[in-house]
């Protein structure tokens, strides 16, 4: 009997964790997505002002200039915002995030023959844990992008 009411106080514990741990997933996956198609958009902006500028420059040296200034925009542009580098960074926490609640809820990996209390604070902290290691990760790309030239 005392195991059952274990499993029931365990069960109560669950929603705020499971809430939280699926909506870190679904940020993620949603800046992911949107950070692959502001770099996607802009790699193919860049091609297609790269492939005009040949093809304008038998007749127009002022629409050289505005193609050329476009693709020194947008590299400009995915170099500060680091599109690809974030697409890249949340894609893998968002699936690191995916892959944590797989074995929670299936009590694989260093889930299993955990009782459930201990199960609830080893997850949460392996999330905490991934969602540290991915803002770290942010913070020294952005400071690698600031040094000064020497």
């Amino acid at each position: 009997m005392a195991t059952k009411k274990t499993e029931q106080a365990a069960a109560l514990k669950l929603p705020p964790l499971w809430d939280r741990l699926q909506g870190q997933i679904d940020w993620y996956d949603a800046k992911a997505k949107a950070n692959q198609r502001y770099y996607k958009a802009s790699k193919i902006a860049i091609i297609v002002c790269a492939i005009v500028i040949p093809i304008v420059a038998e007749f127009s040296a002022m629409a050289v200039i505005v193609a050329a200034g476009i693709i020194l925009l947008l590299e400009s542009i995915q170099q500060l915002n680091k599109w690809q580098e974030n697409w890249i960074l949340y894609r893998s926490t968002c699936e690191g995030l995916r892959n944590e609640q797989h074995l929670y809820h299936e009590k694989a990996g260093p889930y299993a023959k955990l009782p459930a209390d201990e199960a609830h604070r080893v997850l949460a902290e392996r999330v905490g844990a991934l969602a540290s290691i991915t803002s770290a990760r942010g913070i020294f790309a952005r400071m690698k992008s600031c040094r000064p030239v020497r």
